[in-house]
């Protein structure tokens, strides 16, 4: 997934003192999940999307990837978007 469809994906919004609101769309459907990783929060607000090593996420897809992936366990999605292997 690139960082442009991560943007276009993932929603962040105020929730209150240290928490932020997730909405994301996944296969078509909105999902909301509430955050206190303030980490990935901060990384996605902010303007320098250079990679710097040492940092929790290294760069700002990181901090959107890890926010998505927070939204769906929140909402017991399914992890891989890869097809079940069939049994013969």
């Amino acid at each position: 997934m690139t960082l442009q469809n991560l943007k276009n994906k993932v929603n962040i919004s105020a929730a209150g003192y240290g928490h932020k609101n997730i909405q994301i769309v996944f296969r078509g459907k909105k999902y909301n999940s509430t955050t206190t990783n303030t980490l990935a929060t901060d990384r996605v607000n902010s303007d320098d999307d250079r990679k710097i090593k040492g940092l929790y996420y290294e760069n700002i897809k990181e901090a959107y990837l890890s926010l998505y992936n927070e939204c769906k366990r929140a909402n017991n999605l399914r992890w891989c978007n890869t097809p079940q292997s069939k049994t013969t």
